[in-house]
């Protein structure tokens, strides 16, 4: 028979471990930890120069986990990687109560337009960037407050758009999707997405390899094989991370898209975990990363 003392021995462990546990996902992995993962993808229509693109996703800017400060420190990090590209993934906006300070676009945007790549700079707009815009969730259709900021301080945005790139490694065209959960269901009832994935890759008007950009990676199963590889963020991961399974994935999937390197049906896609917080300002076993991805060329470009 366990005897008081020891029970309130053990009560006292399992408190002070939880204690130190939310103080950790709070203060080192979602508020100081910034990691680099890097990802090697052999991919169709690319030559013998790899192609490094670095994807600044789901910042969720807001005081105390993502503050000015941070935000800059993430920017000279990014900067000094030596990508060809840099990618903003979108969800520049925290919209969780957890905040002592909210970091509005305003004071965002020029922060992030000190970011430096030769083949440019390009951001895509995420769910909430269109959900904490009543303007634009009232009209049905953007552009969101979000995006005409970042355009304002020089940011390109790929909302539906794709442009055509020459970079060493040859070129190709980069396609960016609108948000697939832009619309809340009250004030959109008939659509939840801003997505045009048909319309997007129609203008990739040659053979050219075609890179997508998309907040949200359910669109992956829907993406053809014109598209040699799908960037995606939204997930954080799961942001709590147990021995690699995430209990809670923000993805009609589960964690099937959660993070990470995947190919399916000739497809690959890469998801990077991302440097915010939604929903609780925590992260545990999924800290904060800039993914770096290394394209490396493999054959000729499919068709799909």
């Amino acid at each position: 028979m366990v005897s008081r003392r020891k029970l309130l021995a053990g009560l006292l462990g399992v408190t002070l471990a939880g204690l130190f546990a939310g103080l950790y996902s709070f203060f080192i992995e979602a508020g100081w930890w910034l990691r680099v993962q890097r990802w090697r993808v052999a991919v169709a229509g690319f030559g013998a120069v790899p192609l490094r693109i670095a994807m600044v996703a789901d910042l969720h800017a807001g005081v105390p986990t993502m503050g000015p400060e941070r935000i800059a420190g993430i920017v000279s990090k990014a900067n000094g990687l030596g990508a060809d590209l840099i990618l903003l993934m979108g969800d520049y906006r925290a919209t969780h109560p957890y905040q002592s300070r909210k970091v509005p676009i305003e004071e965002a945007a020029p922060i992030l337009a000190g970011l430096r790549a030769p083949l440019g700079v390009y951001a895509i707009m995420g769910n909430h960037d269109w959900r904490d815009d009543p303007a634009a969730q009232a009209r049905g259709k953007g552009p969101t407050h979000s995006q005409s900021v970042l355009e304002s301080h020089g940011i390109a945005v790929l909302a539906n758009r794709a442009v055509r790139l020459d970079s060493p490694a040859g070129p190709f065209w980069l396609a960016g999707l609108d948000s697939q959960a832009a619309f809340s269901r009250r004030m959109v009832p008939d659509r939840p997405g801003a997505d045009d994935l048909p319309g997007t890759l129609a203008q990739c008007t040659d053979a050219a390899p075609v890179l997508l950009a998309a907040h949200e990676p359910d669109i992956f199963p829907q993406v053809p094989l014109r598209v040699v590889l799908t960037l995606a963020g939204h997930t954080h991961g799961g942001q709590i991370r147990l021995l690699g399974w995430a209990p809670v994935v923000p993805s009609r999937y589960g964690s099937r898209y959660a993070y990470g390197h995947h190919t399916e049906e000739g497809r690959q896609m890469v998801v990077s975990g991302g440097l915010g917080c939604s929903g609780f300002p925590l992260r545990f076993g999924m800290p904060p990363e800039i993914t770096l991805v290394e394209i490396v060329g493999s054959g000729e470009v499919g068709q799909g």
